[in-house]
């Protein structure tokens, strides 16, 4: 996780000098965030491992278990999707909503683009990209009044912060009277193509660290996904019969020869 730390640090300095200052009242607030996020949790994890699991919470145990494994690349992201309300309006109303919550995220030399998506909803989208990490933020109407707020926060290179965002994200969705969950996603990226029993070794060990008991499962090449419980962990969708609030998912990448591993509070729903 140092690595993590050290690796934002640099990048920061990098787009320092890269000259991009529009705005001399907020600069990086971003990069910055993130950076202090980390190093914060970064603290916990080392507490946690020199002082065992004794008060640790369900979050502190997946970033532990989770930068216990060997990745080649670690990335992470936030997401949540929400209905805003049924009503009317204005083009001008949703720039200035979705402009508060980028201010909220700390972001400020994004672009707004505006589209009619396959299901004929319109969609204003405000996004910003940077090497640290990218913001994607959308107001989409169905139906003329049918209004939902989509936020996705993806952090490059880091899996610290995640958690610090998954608490902005709940304060905004809070303000807005948005009633939904936030979906946290970490994923680490192994060379090469694992076989069967090295998943199952490499699952089971990272639920055994989180101490989550198994809900349900699909162990097969095609689809290797566990879900499960934490009681550690606040939040928790129902699936089926039972609580889950852990996702962990496995899946191999020919192109890159890599195989990515998902570990996901509730529930992932990225693209596998």
């Amino acid at each position: 996780m140092l690595k993590d730390l050290f690796s934002y640090m640099r990048l920061r300095m990098s787009d320092r000098l890269s000259g991009n200052r529009r705005s001399k009242k907020i600069k990086y607030p971003f990069q910055k965030m993130v950076i202090a996020a980390a190093l914060a949790l970064w603290s916990i994890t080392a507490i946690n491992v020199l002082y065992s699991d004794f008060g640790v919470s369900g979050k502190d145990k997946i970033i532990s278990a989770f930068g216990s494994m060997t990745y080649t690349d670690v990335s992470s992201s936030v997401s949540a999707y929400g209905k805003y309300g049924e009503v009317s309006i204005s083009d001008n109303a949703k720039k200035l909503i979705l402009e508060d919550i980028a201010e909220k995220i700390g972001i400020n030399q994004y672009s707004i683009t505006d589209m009619v998506d396959e299901e004929y909803n319109a969609v204003k989208t405000l996004s910003q990209t940077s090497v640290n990490g990218d913001v994607i933020l959308k107001f989409i109407t169905h139906d003329a009044s049918q209004q939902y707020i989509y936020v996705g926060i993806t952090l490059k290179n880091v899996i610290d912060a995640a958690f610090t965002y998954e608490e902005i994200v709940k304060e905004i969705l809070n303000d807005l009277d948005i009633d939904t969950a936030v979906n946290v996603n970490l994923k680490g990226e192994i060379y090469g193509k694992l076989d069967a029993d090295t998943k199952d070794t490499l699952a089971d060990a990272l639920l055994g660290k989180m101490g989550a008991k198994i809900v349900t499962q699909n162990r097969t090449d095609d689809l290797y996904t566990i879900y499960a419980y934490d009681n550690d962990l606040k939040e928790y969708i129902n699936v089926g019969q039972g609580k889950v609030n852990v996702n962990l998912s496995i899946t191999y990448d020919e192109t890159k020869n890599r195989t990515c591993v998902y570990l996901a509070t509730p529930m992932n729903n990225e693209d596998l």
